[in-house]
């Protein structure tokens, strides 16, 4: 059974912002930006888990008005 690249990077326990592919590959699994992405490492770490959870955060408060001035 052979693995692909994709399946590789999928199982890396932390994203590396050094790597553009890898970078580039996180951010569009999460639907973002390679620069959102390197904004929620900044806040969170580079576990793929946390990244994912700050990024549904601030999509879901920035479509609710609940960050960047409560509305």
């Amino acid at each position: 059974m052979t693995t692909s690249e994709h399946d590789v990077r999928e199982c890396r326990p932390r994203i590396d912002v050094n790597d553009y592919f890898d970078l580039r590959s996180w951010a569009k699994r999460f639907g973002v930006t390679a620069g959102e992405v390197r904004q929620a490492i900044a806040r969170v770490g580079d576990h793929p888990a946390d990244v994912e959870r700050y990024l549904r955060f601030v999509s879901a408060g920035v479509a609710s008005g609940l960050i960047d001035g409560l509305g």
